[in-house]
């Protein structure tokens, strides 16, 4: 028997710094709640878990990004659902004054409150906003760059993916021009006789010519008319050849004059396009004749049409730039489209004197009543335009843990001038009939617009459904990787704790044993 060295001591000394050490650990698990408290419980295990952690964080906030989202499309579709409420009224309108029973007094009035819903309609535009972030006013729309000014691109498909597209117009739209064949001979102290007398209608618009009228007055009148209809009227000097110039302008190309005698008189639409038409009647020759426009007084009257811009793709070694050998380019006033397969549309709004066409508008058949539009056709005269398309400018919505897992809420632009509501007239028949169908077209695209965020809508339902999952399965994954399972770890504690004591029980024992060499020495 040894005295110097307790070994049984020792052994159960071991046996019971070992079963504290248990018995710590499945204590801090069960006060915890977690069986991986630090990294030495499970290296890779922590590792592991913290990622799946920040994922669940990251999937958290994505949820609350994506409501966001949802946000943002409620206040853009709440403005759009006034906009389309406001164009149902302008249906209602401009049918209205399509009836001719309408005086000129009571078009003006129709005219008066379209004009405001007009107004209203691009008021909503400008100041519909999300976090001072304006919605439909254009500013969530893709950028698309052009290398010529005053072109706009109107709309662009998601399906046009970034890069150039190249467009070449090869004659500008007109507008309906209509240049007198000769000159106004009335002088300017002149005044109109009893015999003189009569009226000059612009579309069915008609402007009364009275006893005592002068120059001045008449050009008044005329103008205040072509005003009310869409037009403008101005004088320009003797000889359309000397005043003929790149189409587009205010005044088509013309320089208008402040004086009349001597000079021809112009009257022309505001906008461009083949469905522009400008009827011109006077009920009396002989005034017809002062103002140097006979032709208005025939029976059929004096009729001019626009034209439309014509233009193709831009083609560099046979190949198109950008667009695709299925697509479709049609035109319209000064609007280029572009369609493609899979519902894609290219829309482009040229200026109207973008390639320089010179225009012939002078008068050439009194019997056909009509003016002759022709345009030269000179290498010189073309505009190639290149479209550059981007990705810029939409709203990001950021729905994942992880880097660029974002939806792109591109929303067009919703104004008077996309809608093509910016320019309605309803002062004459011809222009009422117009109207109706310009409100059609305005309708058809508020609604696409407005399907467009409903899609988007429906969509971030379905990303936070997923976000919601998602989280669920990575927190229950995360759970049992770290969590304790209170039941195992209670039969450990258990266990742990009757070794603990049994341990305290032999170690108190094992150090009475030296005592027994008292035996040996008595």
């Amino acid at each position: 028997m040894r005295i110097g060295t307790n070994i049984s001591a020792i052994i159960s000394n071991n046996a019971l710094q070992k079963g504290q050490s248990a018995l710590s650990t499945s204590i801090e698990r069960l006060s915890s709640g977690y069986k991986l408290n630090s990294s030495k419980d499970d290296p890779a295990g922590m590792a592991i878990s913290e990622k799946m952690r920040s994922q669940i964080r990251g999937l958290d906030q994505s949820e609350n990004n994506a409501t966001d989202g949802v946000s943002v499309l409620n206040t853009a579709e709440g403005a759009l659902a006034e906009i389309q409420s406001m164009l149902s009224r302008m249906k209602e309108l401009t049918v209205q004054a399509a009836n001719d029973v309408n005086s000129d007094e009571e078009r003006q009035a129709i005219q008066d409150e379209l004009n405001n819903i007009n107004k209203e309609i691009d008021r909503i535009s400008d100041q519909t906003e999300f976090n001072t972030q304006s919605l439909i006013s254009g500013n969530l729309s893709r950028r698309v760059y052009s290398d010529f000014p005053g072109v706009k691109q109107v709309e662009v498909s998601d399906g046009f993916v970034a890069g150039d597209y190249g467009i070449t117009v090869k004659e500008d739209a007109r507008q309906a021009v209509a240049v007198g064949q000769g000159t106004v001979t009335m002088t300017a102290t002149q005044t109109i006789t009893k015999e003189q007398e009569g009226t000059i209608s612009f579309n069915g618009y008609e402007v009364s010519i009275t006893e005592g009228d002068n120059l001045n007055t008449i050009m008044t009148k005329l103008v205040d008319g072509m005003n009310m209809t869409g037009g403008r009227a101005f004088a320009i000097t003797a000889g359309a050849e000397s005043n003929t110039a790149d189409n587009g302008t205010a005044s088509a190309g013309y320089l208008p004059q402040t004086s009349y005698t001597g000079n021809n008189l112009v009257f022309m639409t505001n906008q461009f396009g083949s469905d522009q038409k400008l009827t011109i009647s006077c009920s009396n020759t002989e005034l017809a004749g002062m103002l140097g426009i006979d032709a208005s007084a025939t029976e059929e009257g004096w009729t001019v049409d626009g034209s439309d811009v014509k233009a193709e793709f831009t083609t560099v070694d046979g190949k198109r730039v950008g667009f695709e050998d299925s697509a479709i380019m049609s035109t319209k006033g000064t609007k280029i489209t572009v369609n493609d397969v899979n519902n894609k549309t290219f829309v482009t709004d040229v200026p109207g004197n973008i390639a320089g066409t010179v225009y012939d508008d002078s008068f050439a058949s009194k019997q056909l009543g009509k003016s002759v539009v022709s345009a030269s056709n000179s290498v010189d005269n073309i505009a190639n335009i290149t479209q550059e398309v981007t990705d810029v400018g939409t709203m990001s919505i950021h729905i994942g843990a992880n880097e660029n897992q974002v939806i792109k809420l591109d929303i067009p632009e919703v104004t008077t001038y996309t809608l093509g509501t910016e320019h309605i007239n309803v002062m004459t028949s011809y222009t009422s009939q117009q109207a109706v169908a310009t409100v059609d077209t305005a309708i058809n695209k508020a609604n696409e617009v407005r399907s467009k965020i409903g899609a988007y809508s429906n969509r971030f339902e379905h990303t936070i459904n997923n976000l919601q999952s998602s989280s669920e399965n990575m927190t229950s994954a995360l759970s049992t990787m770290t969590d304790t399972d209170m039941a195992e770890e209670m039969t450990t504690y258990t266990s742990q704790t009757v070794l603990t004591q049994a341990a305290t029980s032999i170690l108190s024992q094992a150090n009475q044993r030296p005592a027994e060499v008292l035996q040996i020495l008595q």
